[in-house]
């Protein structure tokens, strides 16, 4: 089977979509598929084209067991409405003209979205070779969380963003929800259930449990501290803030707090935390995937915040499955399908989102609590194991395209 993969982030960038991605292609082709990905100069999320791939309008590399085809787009260390319009539309435009001229070559074009506009490579390619499958993957549902979150006030473009994502409903062959709520909120705009499958998140296990190097505990952790780890994306979705106000609540109890990543919000946030003299806060920049394991070592417990409002509760983070894969014990401020997942694996405990008094209260709790946190890290990496190894939900992957075909 021939694949064009096409998902605007991938590796050597860094988060959740890059590792899904890697996952499911790394088993295709390992599978015996002759498998392309079609992606963007790296970039994500500094908005700075890698220094290797700097001045390039198109490469073609090998990649493992699979090619790699990148096409230039426009990027900004300056995130707004803008800058991010025309990030995402550089991507549609080069990316569908390189897939046109590669288009007959596949048997199966796969999708991943957000952002919603990389559908419109999909939708160009299948128009000009109708006998290629076209499939779209949802990760996130778009626009319904960019209005939500406030980042899509304008009628014209909300107009506009609603047809877009109704025509690569209509247009795919196939749909891939990656939760149960994604998919009944897909069939309630009018789409057949049947021509929708679901494969959630899950980890590759390389987050694993390891002892605590020495190094890590003398810079980060002194005796009997409670140390709270979050690692990944400082969005907005994530609404850190709220984080942030209960970690100054907590400043006189021997907890701390360590956020491991990047993102746009970052530098606000480091701004609030000076501002506010937050004392007991470490942001310690983009970490490599493969140190991850290190920080969740030294870690007590891990957070997982998302903002409170209703599409969330159809999201389930990645990184509730790397937590658990790395033993570590979960603060989880999502509803929905995140927490009936974490309460089935009882490997954490739930505070309300937004609610910084309540975190507190949780986080107090946890510290207090050191058997129940013990029981709970074992718990977790056994359930992901057996539920959601990505190595079991890319099989289901290989076999829709398979069905599809």
């Amino acid at each position: 089977m021939k694949i064009l993969y096409i998902s605007q982030y991938f590796a050597p960038e860094i988060g959740a979509t890059t590792n899904r991605a890697l996952a499911n292609v790394r088993y295709l082709a390992n599978n015996g598929h002759e498998v392309t990905v079609l992606t963007e100069m790296p970039n994500h999320p500094r908005g700075i084209i890698f220094p290797e791939y700097k001045r390039k309008f198109f490469i073609r590399e090998k990649m493992e067991k699979f090619f790699v085809e990148r096409v230039w787009v426009y990027t900004n260390p300056k995130k707004n409405f803008i800058t991010r319009m025309l990030f995402y539309l550089s991507f549609a435009f080069f990316g569908s003209l390189r897939g046109i001229i590669s288009g007959k070559k596949y048997d199966i074009v796969y999708v991943t979205s957000p952002p919603l506009f990389v559908g419109i490579i999909g939708k160009n390619i299948k128009k000009l070779f109708p006998k290629i499958k076209f499939i779209f993957e949802v990760r996130d549902l778009w626009p319904d969380a960019a209005i939500e979150m406030g980042q899509l006030n304008n009628k014209s473009y909300r107009k506009f963003s609603y047809k877009l994502e109704a025509s690569l409903y209509e247009e795919s062959d196939h749909i891939v929800a990656v939760t149960n709520r994604f998919k009944k909120t897909i069939i309630d705009k009018g789409v057949k259930a049947e021509k929708i499958s679901v494969i959630r998140n899950g980890s590759d296990l390389t987050f694993r449990p390891v002892k605590p190097p020495q190094e890590l505990l003398d810079k980060y952790k002194s005796q009997n501290e409670f140390l709270i780890v979050y690692a990944g994306n400082l969005g907005i979705a994530q609404n850190l803030k709220t984080v942030l106000e209960a970690a100054k609540k907590l400043e006189s109890e021997n907890i701390k707090f360590i956020f491991a990543g990047t993102g746009p919000e970052a530098k606000m946030l480091n701004d609030f935390a000076v501002e506010q003299k937050i004392s007991n806060v470490i942001f310690t920049g983009e970490i490599a995937k493969e140190k991850m394991s290190d920080y969740f070592a030294i870690a007590d417990c891990g957070i997982i915040p998302l903002k409170n409002i209703q599409v969330f509760e159809r999201t389930i983070p990645s990184k509730l499955f790397d937590y658990m894969s790395a033993n570590l014990p979960i603060l989880l401020g999502v509803k929905g399908e995140a927490k009936e997942i974490l309460m089935d694996a009882r490997a954490g405990i739930c505070f309300e989102p937004d609610d910084v008094n309540d975190l507190v209260d949780k986080i107090r709790y946890c510290k207090n609590h050191p058997e129940e946190l013990s029981e709970m890290s074992q718990l977790g990496r056994d359930f992901v194991v057996e539920h959601f190894d990505r190595n079991k939900l890319a099989a289901k992957l290989d076999a829709i395209f398979s069905e599809v075909l």
